[in-house]
């Protein structure tokens, strides 16, 4: 995946934190963007072999009549239990990942983009982290979190708390970054942020295989 004219970023954090609006204001500085939660939805509702596999999993009634996933009964399936959550990830991830790969080469052999940015919350918790010559994570404080996830999903905060504690803590997360994007201010500072973010990217120049590790 690696390119000497195109940086493979990952843009990760946690629930709540931001980092889909961090990816946004890369796009706008321009930056590819590869959105992985567009692209899980795409398979599951298209992939044939992991529809079937999610019905199995699952049971049927976890689509509606019109082949689409029901999204919100799946997710109040898995998210209380762990078992659960961790066969969903192992049905959809590899599919996915091996899609956003498939997108990263077209972008990179384009020559369009010196900057490939993949914006996906489970990085670290799904082992890709190799995958990228950079890492940034963005952060938040637990209450902004909670109360940009309750505007966004209207879950009650027992429920937002249970999912937020099956991802990585945060903090974790920071140890393993190259860039730390703090975000407890207000849209205008989080574009200023990623406008100086992209031209440190911009000046940064892909280091082959570096890779990235839990123990590093």
């Amino acid at each position: 995946m690696k390119d000497n004219n195109s940086l493979i970023v990952g843009i990760t954090g946690g629930m709540g934190c931001g980092q889909t609006t961090l990816a946004k204001f890369l796009e706008e500085q321009g930056a590819k963007i590869i959105y992985a939660d567009s692209v899980a939805h795409r398979i599951v509702d298209s992939d044939v072999e992991v529809r079937k596999a999610l019905i199995k999993a699952f049971g049927k009634n976890i689509y509606s009549r019109y082949g689409k996933l029901k999204r919100q009964l799946l997710g109040k399936i898995v998210f209380i239990d762990e078992n659960r959550l961790r066969l969903l990830n192992n049905i959809v991830h590899p599919p996915m990942v091996g899609q956003i790969i498939e997108e990263v080469e077209q972008a990179r052999e384009s020559g369009r983009y010196p900057i490939i940015g993949i914006d996906a919350a489970l990085i670290f918790e799904a082992n890709i982290e190799k995958m990228f010559d950079v890492i940034v994570v963005v952060v938040s404080k637990m209450s902004n979190r909670v109360q940009r996830i309750k505007k966004r999903d209207d879950l009650p905060q027992k429920k937002i708390m249970e999912r937020i504690r099956r991802q990585i803590p945060v903090d974790e997360k920071s140890k393993w970054a190259d860039y730390v994007i703090q975000n407890d201010e207000n849209m205008v500072t989080l574009k200023s942020k990623a406008k100086t973010l992209y031209k440190q990217l911009s000046g940064r120049k892909s280091q082959a295989g570096k890779g990235h590790s839990r123990n590093s």
